[in-house]
């Protein structure tokens, strides 16, 4: 007879065995998926999220600050708005007060361009010898230069000469401009109302030396002859000079024109 050994708790382990190494390869498979493996997605998804936030968030903040920036700009404009007003009065008063004195500039310029024509007069007589004696004066406007002509008679040429000469020094006149026009010689005509005697009806007429000189005034202002002037008498034009000079509305000049 034969014998049969079965190992019913061998077989037993045998079946369980790959039973519990199927279960093990389930829970395997249900496993969930690991951390670090998937870090870059999640940091990635999280600035997806952020990116807009932050975005937003900082366009919040720029046009808050705008608008705070334009109120502090309406407020400081507000309050500029006194003092630009009281600054354009200013400037407007800093216009009138230019336009004031260059009025009285162009006032204090006409008292300096005059010459008054007695202190001519007495100058021109002044520097007559006395054998030269002047008949007439005549004034006149050329290319807006001031001329005299001078016609009289002299004793001789070389008192003729002399007048001519002195006339070029002086302070009111152009020296290039002084002219001996013409000189003729003739008797001295000498207008009667009585009849002379008989005697002197014998005495020979005497010769004189007739003359022309013509000249024309210098550009030197009055504020340059002020004692020249003073000294021939213009009192009147000399202190009104002083007077605008004192209230510094010119100064006094040092031209050396002639």
């Amino acid at each position: 007879m034969y014998s049969l050994d079965v190992n019913l708790l061998k077989e037993r382990r045998e079946k369980e065995q790959p039973q519990k190494e199927t279960e093990t390869q389930g829970k395997k498979g249900l496993q969930l998926p690991s951390l670090e493996g998937n870090l870059p997605l999640i940091i990635g998804a999280a600035i997806g999220v952020a990116f807009p936030a932050l975005v937003g968030g900082s366009w919040y903040l720029i046009t808050a600050r705008t608008d705070q920036v334009r109120q502090e700009i309406t407020q400081l404009e507000q309050e500029l708005a006194p003092v630009q007003n009281q600054q354009q009065a200013v400037t407007a008063k800093r216009e009138d007060l230019k336009q004031a004195q260059e009025n009285l500039t162009a006032f204090a310029n006409i008292f300096d361009k005059i010459k008054p024509l007695s202190a001519i007069l007495e100058d021109v007589r002044d520097r007559a010898p006395d054998n030269i004696q002047v008949n007439s004066v005549q004034q006149s406007e050329t290319e807006g230069r001031t001329q005299f002509n001078i016609e009289g008679i002299g004793e001789s040429y070389e008192a003729v000469n002399y007048f001519f000469l002195t006339l070029q020094r002086s302070p009111f006149i152009a020296r290039e401009t002084v002219n001996l026009e013409t000189t003729s010689q003739g008797d001295y005509q000498l207008e009667l109302i009585n009849d002379l005697p008989d005697y002197l009806n014998e005495l020979a007429p005497k010769e004189v030396i007739s003359y022309n000189i013509s000249f024309a005034l210098n550009n030197k202002s009055a504020s340059e002859l002020l004692p020249i002037l003073r000294e021939q008498g213009a009192t009147g034009l000399v202190t009104r000079i002083n007077t605008l000079k004192n209230k510094g509305i010119f100064q006094l000049t040092s031209n050396n024109e002639e």
